[in-house]
C-alpha cells in the first residue's frame, strides 16, 4: 500500500519537533564570539557556544557543528546536564540532516539521558519524536512506537495539545506499518480530533489521508474515498497542490485494486499532471509506476512498457541528482572547514604577535615560532583526520542508501515476475496433446527474456519457444508483448499457419514499439520457433525466425532451418516466414530451444557449450523418459557452467510423439 503522504507528514512533524534556528548573521555571530571570549563562567561559555551553533544552518551547518561539539565537551567536564542535553541534541540534529541515523541516535540518547536528569520534559519530547521518526524510516517500527508512546505520555502530562496530536498520528503510522490496522485507525481518529480542535489544517488534511489509506487496507473503500475527499478539500484550501497530487495517486491505487481501471487511470493522470506542473519528481515517479502497473493489469503491455521506461528513467535521474547533491555537500564542507582552519591559524598568529609585543625576549620569539610550527602540524593532522572520518561516514551512508534502492528495485522486479508468470500458459493444455514432454526453463535473472507459449484451435495445438532481445525486466516486457500478440493472432485473427502467425507477430511488435524504417525508439525484437500439431494426422507445421527445429528419429537429428530474419527490429514490415510441413511418426522427438544453453561458457577451458555439443547430448539421451531428460539436461548444464555465472536465459523444450 502506498505511503507517499506519510513521508510528507513526518517532515512536517520534524519542523514541529526540532528547535528553530535563525538565519546566519555574521555580525551577530561575531558579537556572540566576543562575548564568549570575555565570559568567565563555564556554564555561560556553554550557553554562548550553543547560541553560536544555532546561528548556522543550511550550507554552513557544519560550522555550527564544531561549536556544538565544543559546548558538549565543556558541559561534560563540568557535569552541566542542560548544556549536555542541548549540545548533544544539536549534534544529533546535524547527523539527522545528513541521514546518518546511527550517529544521530547515539547523540540523541546522550541528550535524553541528560534531559531526564535535569527534568527537561519539553526537550525530551522533541528528542523522543525525532528518534521515533528515524526508527520508522529504518523500518524498525517496534522501536519507533516505543518512542512515540513516550512523546504521547509527556505531552499528556504537560498539556501539549499539538505535540499530543502529532504523537497520536505517528503512533497510528507505526501500527499501520506493523499491520495492526484497527489500532492504527483508532489513533488516527484521536489525532484528527486534536488537530480539528486547534484548526491545524496541515495535520487535518494529512490525517484524513492516512485514514483513507488505512480504510482501504481494511477493505472499506467507501469510507476511504470520503477521507480522501476531505483531505483534498483541506489541501485545496491551503493551495497545497503537491499534496493534492499524492491524494490523486492514492485514489488511483484504490480504484486499481477495485478493478475500476478507467477511473484508476483518470486519477493517476490527474496526479501526474499536478506533480509535473510543480516539477515534483517523486510524485511524478509514483504516478509513472502506478500507471505502468495499471496497464500491465489491463493487458496493454505496450503502454505498460512505455510508462515503466519513464519510471526507470526518472529513477536514474533522481539517483543522479542525489549523487551530485552529495558531491556538492562534501565540497561545501571541505571549503567551510578550510576557511575555519584559516581563521584559527590567523587567530593563533595574532596571539603570538601579542606575545612578541609584550616581550622582546629572544627566548619568547623562539617559543612563538615553535608553538606556531606545532599548531600547524596539529592542524594538518586534524584536517587529514577530518577528511578520513568524513569519507568513512559517506561510505556508510552510501551503503545504506544503496541497500534501500536495491530493495525498491527488487520489489519492482518481483512484481514484474508475478505478471510474467500469470501470462505463461497452463501446462495441462500441452499435456493433453503430448503426455510425454518437458521444458527446462532457467531465467538468468528474476524476470526472463525467454518465453514458451502454447494454445489450441480447431483440434490443433500451437506451441512456440522464443528468445527476446535482452533479459531481466526489459526482456520480460518484450516477452509479455510477444505472448499477447500470439494469442491475438490465433484467437482473434484465426491465423492457423505458423508462418502467418510470425508475420502478424512481426508487424505487431514493430507497431507496439513504434519501429519504422526511418527511425525508432527501439530496435528490440525476438527470435522464435512456432509449430502447429494435428494429433489425428500427426502432421506438424513449423516456421521459425532465426530459431530452428530439431527432429530426432532413430538416433538421427534432422534440422529444419528457420527463416534468417528476426521478429521486430530491422526486419521489414511485410517480411514472410517460410512454413514447413513435417509428417511425424510415433516415437519421434521434437526439440526447440533458445540460444542460452549452447552459448553458456564453462568446461575446463571456459568455452561455449556450442550447438554441436547440444545436438550430441540430445542424441545420447533422447530415448530416456522425458521427465528424466529434463533432469539430465539440467545436470549437464550446471556441471558445464560450474562456478561461472549464467550468461543468458535458458529455455529447452522437448516432446515425444
Amino acid at each position: 500500500m502506498r505511503c507517499t503522504l506519510r513521508r510528507v507528514l513526518l517532515l512536517v512533524l520534524i519542523s514541529l519537533a526540532l528547535p528553530a534556528i535563525s538565519q546566519v548573521n555574521k555580525a551577530k555571530v561575531d558579537s556572540l564570539y566576543h562575548a564568549y571570549l570575555k565570559e568567565t563562567t563555564d556554564t555561560g561559555k556553554v550557553n554562548l557556544l550553543l547560541k553560536i551553533s544555532y546561528k548556522y544552518e543550511g550550507k554552513e551547518r557544519v560550522k555550527g557543528l564544531s561549536f556544538a561539539r565544543e559546548a558538549l565537551e565543556l558541559a561534560k567536564r563540568i557535569a552541566y546536564q542542560k548544556g549536555i542535553c542541548y549540545s548533544a541534541a544539536a549534534i544529533a540534529d546535524y547527523y539527522y540532516g545528513q541521514l546518518n541515523y546511527p550517529d544521530a541516535l547515539k547523540s540523541y540518547l546522550t541528550a535524553a539521558e541528560a534531559g531526564e536528569k535535569a527534568g527537561m520534559y519539553f526537550q525530551l519530547s522533541q528528542i523522543y519524536n525525532a528518534m521515533g521518526i528515524m526508527y520508522s524510516n529504518q523500518g524498525r517500527f517496534d522501536q519507533a512506537l516505543k518512542y512515540f508512546m513516550k512523546v504521547a505520555k509527556l505531552s499528556e502530562e504537560h498539556h501539549e495539545e499539538r505535540r499530543l496530536a502529532v504523537s497520536y498520528n505517528n503512533i497510528g503510522i507505526c501500527y499501520k506499518d506493523l499491520g495492526r490496522y484497527v489500532e492504527a485507525k483508532r489513533y488516527y481518529a484521536m489525532a484528527l480530533e486534536q488537530f480539528e480542535k486547534m484548526d491545524f489544517k496541515k495535520g487535518i488534511g494529512s490525517t484524513h489521508s492516512n485514514l483513507g489509506i488505512i480504510s482501504h487496507m481494511l477493505n472499506d473503500d467507501e469510507v476511504a474515498l470520503k477521507h480522501y475527499e476531505k483531505a483534498m478539500e483541506v489541501f485545496r484550501s491551503m493551495h497545497d497542490t503537491i499534496s493534492e497530487a499524492g491524494i490523486f495517486t492514492n485514489i488511483g491505487e484504490l480504484y486499481r485494486d477495485e478493478k475500476q481501471y478507467a477511473k484508476s487511470l483518470d486519477y493517476y493522470m490527474k496526479g501526474l499532471e499536478k506533480a509535473k506542473e510543480f516539477n515534483n519528481i517523486n510524485f511524478t515517479d509514483d504516478a509513472y509506476e502506478g500507471i505502468s502497473k495499471l496497464f500491465a493489469l489491463t493487458g496493454d503491455y505496450q503502454k505498460a512498457y512505455t510508462y515503466n521506461q519513464l519510471h526507470l528513467k526518472l529513477k536514474d535521474s533522481i539517483n543522479n541528482e542525489e549523487g551530485m547533491r552529495q558531491v556538492q555537500e562534501m565540497e561545501r564542507r571541505l571549503d567551510n572547514e578550510k576557511q575555519e582552519k584559516e581563521i584559527q591559524i590567523l587567530k593563533q598568529g595574532k596571539e603570538i604577535q601579542d606575545l612578541k609585543v609584550s616581550s622582546q625576549s629572544a627566548k619568547l620569539r623562539q617559543n612563538s615560532i615553535l608553538i606556531y610550527a606545532v599548531l600547524s602540524v596539529l592542524l594538518i593532522v586534524l584536517l587529514m583526520s577530518f577528511f578520513i572520518y568524513k569519507a568513512y561516514k559517506q561510505i556508510k551512508k552510501t551503503n545504506v542508501e544503496l541497500a534501500e534502492k536495491k530493495k525498491e528495485i527488487q520489489d519492482s522486479i518481483n512484481y514484474a515476475k508475478n505478471i510474467q508468470e500469470a501470462m505463461l500458459p497452463d501446462v495441462q493444455v500441452l499435456k493433453h496433446y503430448f503426455p510425454e514432454g518437458f521444458g527446462l526453463f532457467l531465467p538468468k535473472d528474476v524476470v526472463s527474456g525467454d518465453f514458451y507459449w502454447f494454445n489450441e484451435l480447431n483440434n490443433k495445438i500451437y506451441f512456440a519457444v522464443a528468445d527476446c532481445t535482452g533479459h531481466g525486466v526489459p526482456g520480460g516486457f518484450m516477452s509479455m508483448i510477444g505472448i499477447d500478440k500470439l494469442n491475438q493472432g490465433l484467437n482473434d485473427k484465426k491465423l492457423e499457419g505458423p508462418g502467418d502467425l510470425l508475420a502478424f507477430l512481426n508487424k505487431g511488435i514493430k507497431q507496439a514499439l513504434k519501429q519504422t524504417a526511418d527511425s525508432s525508439l527501439s530496435k528490440d525484437g525476438m527470435d522464435i520457433a512456432v509449430c502447429s500439431f494435428d494429433k489425428d494426422t500427426l502432421q506438424l507445421k513449423y516456421a521459425g525466425a532465426n530459431r530452428p527445429l530439431w527432429l530426432v528419429r532413430n538416433k538421427d537429428v534432422v534440422e529444419y532451418k528457420a527463416t534468417k530474419a528476426s521478429i521486430g527490429g530491422f526486419t521489414e514490415d511485410e517480411q514472410r516466414f517460410e512454413e514447413q510441413i513435417i509428417q511425424l511418426q510415433k516415437e519421434d522427438a521434437i526439440y526447440l530451444f533458445s540460444d542460452g544453453y549452447p552459448d553458456q561458457f564453462g568446461g575446463p577451458k571456459q568455452k561455449k557449450f556450442m550447438t554441436k555439443q547440444l545436438k550430441q547430448v540430445i542424441i545420447e539421451n533422447y530415448s530416456m523418459p522425458m521427465n528424466q531428460q529434463e533432469a539430465r539436461f539440467r545436470k549437464i548444464f550446471d556441471d558445464w557452467k560450474g562456478d561461472a555465472g549464467q550468461v543468458d536465459d535458458v529455455l529447452l523444450f522437448g516432446v515425444r510423439i
